[in-house]
């Protein structure tokens, strides 16, 4: 999971046009609420007379009316008064004119007659106006789409210090918009916006600093600036500042720090954190554990298509046994190319669904895409066909990755010259590279090939070796062959109560011939006290036919 860089992801142009509303928004108080609270006919013919549009502005308290729910009529109204003051020269209220045409509030959205007013306030200088041309060059709204035009109304506002001008400058250099990336210039415009309190800007820098680009890394800078504006309440810079608590970067590891911030970022629906904040609730760091909470904070982060949350979602439902469920998010994960949500959606099918056909798909892709455990259950699925062939190709796929099991099956195929020729000696080689790393059924067969000396002169002595550590797993056959041993003291001492304490062990797993050797100990007497009770129960249950 990255950091959040604000403004370098697929949402931008909507980030980018909300910065440009809210500025509308406050441009518009200016003269709404004087409008809404003062208008009537005498006044309209006497301002349209005498006041000029300053001394209009000046009465207005500038902080009551910056709610966005005011009524069409008001904006109608607004859009009245401006015009008359803007055909009269006033740059704000020309501003203002174009910034309701751009938002469609008051006027009928018109980006041709918003880009009129905003040059004829940007004549004036005015560094909202000029912002907002190269807002409208920035995203290709009533122009074609020109960064190169963007950044120059950008610079011009910039350099009359509007902050938003600034950190949109900043970031045409940060995505090499129009011209050549440039970290150290885009963090020039992010410091300048950031000193400013511009909250993305600070983000952005921190963003920066983490990375050493264009600044010098520092994760104690970082960690300043996402501060500066997690504290302001902004979204991705909690996040950012959770993810760092998080990881334990330049900061001690704290993990209930972490999924504070995680917390409030959620709540301003910032998916990365709500993902975050559900994996926390799913592991118990930082918080209680809440299988409840995990599924809530998934949900939310999976309907706006975080695929890991899918993917999450899926794998939760599958231990919760609602196969229908985990089915769903899987496959919407999958769907979009998520790897391990495909792979886990074949193994519902085959383990679950007993629909293996369904599974096969799925798997390939996991696959060819070079996911080993994929691979290793595409070769499964293929020798279940007889394809040997095939199962040869994924599971040497797979053993390049070093997949014990693979390794195993592919032991199993070259014993048997199944889809390859026969090769003993290769068989060996790949039961030795599972065996060493503990797999049971490896150890058993390699120890096999040295009891029976098939590939290698036999060695009663190598064979007990292996047999007996897949025994002390609890490998059925491995326990049976090494009572075997020990009951003719082949690589191991004669000891028939070591045979029986084996033969009932792998008997108890449903062995016949273990069954069948205890049962003929139990009647002569070996290692055992003889009892023909014991004797007839096992040889009994050697005869019974098995599923």
């Amino acid at each position: 999971m990255n950091l959040a860089n604000k403004m370098t992801s697929s949402n931008s142009s909507e980030i980018v046009e909300a910065k440009a509303a809210k500025i509308v928004l406050d441009y518009i108080s200016d003269i709404v609420e004087w409008f809404i609270d003062r208008y009537d006919r005498s006044l309209k013919e006497k301002m349209i007379h005498i006041a000029p549009f300053e001394d209009i502005t000046s009465a207005l308290n500038l902080n009551t009316w910056l709610q966005e729910d005011q009524s069409p009529e008001a904006y109608k109204n607004a859009a009245s008064w401006f015009e008359i003051a803007a055909k009269q020269g006033n740059a704000s209220a020309q501003y203002n004119l174009g910034a309701l045409y751009n938002q469609g509030r008051g006027v009928k959205k018109n980006y041709a007659v918003a880009k009129m007013w905003y040059e004829r306030a940007a004549s004036h200088n005015d560094a909202n106006a000029l912002y907002s041309l190269g807002v409208l060059y920035h995203l290709g709204h009533g122009v074609i789409q020109n960064y190169e035009e963007a950044a120059r109304y950008y610079k011009k506002a910039a350099d009359l210090g509007n902050a938003d001008a600034q950190y949109n400058l900043g970031v045409l250099y940060n995505q090499g918009l129009g011209m050549t990336p440039n970290f150290a210039e885009a963090a020039k415009w992010y410091i300048l916006a950031a000193n400013q309190g511009n909250t993305s800007a600070q983000n952005n820098l921190g963003f920066l600093y983490h990375n050493g680009t264009g600044v010098k890394q520092s994760y104690e800078e970082a960690i300043t600036y996402f501060e500066m504006a997690a504290l302001a309440g902004d979204a991705s810079a909690q996040y950012n500042l959770g993810y760092l608590y998080l990881k334990g970067r330049g900061i001690t590891q704290n993990f209930e720090e972490a999924a504070r911030w995680f917390h409030l970022a959620a709540l301003q629906d910032h998916t990365n954190a709500e993902f975050q904040l559900a994996m926390l609730y799913n592991t118990g760091q930082g918080i209680p554990q809440d299988c409840v909470e995990a599924i809530k904070w998934f949900k939310l982060a999976a309907h706006k298509g975080h695929l890991n949350a899918q993917y999450c979602l899926g794998v939760l439902y599958v231990q919760e046994n609602d196969i229908a469920l985990a089915k769903d998010w899987l496959q919407l994960a999958a769907h979009q190319g998520h790897i391990s949500a495909g792979f886990e959606l074949g193994r519902i099918y085959v383990y679950q669904l007993q629909q293996s056909n369904k599974a096969l798909p799925f798997f390939k892709e996991a696959a060819e895409k070079g996911y080993a455990d994929a691979q290793y259950e595409l070769a499964l699925l293929y020798a279940t066909e007889l394809n040997y062939v095939e199962a040869v190709k994924w599971w040497r796929a797979a053993t390049d990755q070093s997949h014990i099991n693979a390794e195993y099956q592919l032991g199993l195929l070259y014993e048997q010259g199944l889809g390859i020729a026969q090769d003993l000696e290769e068989a060996r080689r790949c039961y030795r590279l599972a065996a060493i790393q503990g797999h049971a059924g490896a150890q058993y067969q390699l120890g096999n090939l040295f009891d029976k000396g098939k590939g290698v002169e036999q060695d009663y002595t190598e064979a007990a070796k292996w047999i007996e550590q897949a025994a002390a797993k609890g490998h059925a056959k491995a326990q049976y062959q090494l009572a075997q041993m020990h009951s003719h003291g082949q690589g191991v001492p004669k000891d028939f109560a070591k045979a029986a304490q084996l033969y009932r062990l792998a008997a108890y797993q449903g062995h016949q011939k273990a069954q069948f050797q205890l049962g003929m100990l139990y009647k002569k007497g070996q290692g055992v006290a003889q009892d023909y009770t014991e004797a007839t129960k096992w040889l009994k249950k050697s005869l019974e036919k098995t599923e």
